[in-house]
């Protein structure tokens, strides 16, 4: 399962969000309530902690969108911190998606809450950053 729904970076065996891109450098972000070996070299902005790293120094650096089946329907998943999982409706039927008890329209889209063993067909499909890093910065 898919445990963060944007862009993380796996730096020195340990993940963090991603920042921003600055040059050949990007910023990573401790992620909250997770547990880190080492605030050495993070700055403190408000609640973030931050630290601007090389990314050629980099172990991973990607995005994962989760997406699945319910009642035979395609949707955009993620974890919710209770556990369940928010689905974002991706099919075309406005009248499916208000007949099955989804929340929404069809200018912002249809949403449901769902527990994670009513989804089918779940797949990962990662983005890898890191990979299109190094191809446009060879060596």
């Amino acid at each position: 399962m898919v445990t963060h729904t944007r862009e993380v970076i796996e730096y020195r065996g340990e993940v963090y969000y991603a920042g921003t891109v600055e040059g050949d450098r990007i910023w990573i972000v401790k992620i909250p309530g997770e547990t880190y070996s080492t605030d050495e070299g993070f700055e403190h902005r408000q609640e973030l902690r931050l630290k601007q790293v090389p990314i050629a120094e980099l172990d991973a650096w990607y995005r994962d969108e989760m997406t699945a089946k319910w009642h035979g329907q395609p949707f955009v998943v993620h974890p919710n911190r209770d556990g369940t999982m928010g689905a974002d409706y991706v099919g075309p039927s406005q009248v499916w998606a208000e007949d099955n008890g989804l929340e929404g329209d069809p200018y912002n889209g249809f949403h449901k809450i769902l527990d994670a063993d009513e989804l089918e067909d779940v797949q990962v499909d990662r983005t890898d950053y890191l990979a299109r890093w190094k191809e446009k910065n060879p060596g």
